[in-house]
């Protein structure tokens, strides 16, 4: 019995990928809007909030397929975001959550399952990544101009 189990074991690995979100571990925030740590991601209510944001890195507005009417508040590196031409941005992601504090996420889809940005595909996953965030006159943070993403 022991033999087959192992085979059984050794025949899942060739299953094809999926791109489903692997389940959050235990005891964390999968509320839309709010980062595993619990803490509100959403524009609206945190435009008037100070957010540090480490030098080389921008706020970043995210869409969310499962809140359309709003952006998700993110720190992204921004040698890893496109010029205005949509060209030159590095391979990979780096990130930061501005809702707990969490630094240094290298891969996009560990970040985004951190923000529970809900992603069901793979190819083009950071186009999520939607809009710059920029201080308006009264110094809340308001949604900028589209990021250009290219192919």
């Amino acid at each position: 019995e022991e033999e087959e189990e192992e085979e059984e074991e050794g025949s899942e690995s060739s299953s094809p990928v999926s791109y489903q979100m692997k389940p959050p571990p235990e005891g964390c925030c999968t509320t839309d809007g709010f980062c595993q740590a619990g803490k509100d991601l959403r524009l609206v209510s945190i435009s008037n909030d100070h957010i540090e944001v480490p030098s080389g890195f921008l706020l970043i507005g995210a869409k969310s397929p499962n809140l359309p009417d709003h952006l998700l508040v993110c720190a992204v590196d921004k040698r890893f975001l496109p010029d205005d031409s949509g060209r030159n941005a590095l391979l990979g992601f780096s990130g930061n959550c501005v809702g707990c504090g969490k630094k240094g996420f290298c891969y996009f889809t560990e970040f985004s399952n951190h923000i529970n940005l809900k992603l069901t595909t793979q190819p083009k996953k950071q186009k999520h990544l939607k809009y710059y965030l920029v201080r308006n006159a009264q110094g809340a943070l308001t949604k900028g101009s589209v990021i250009c993403w290219k192919g």
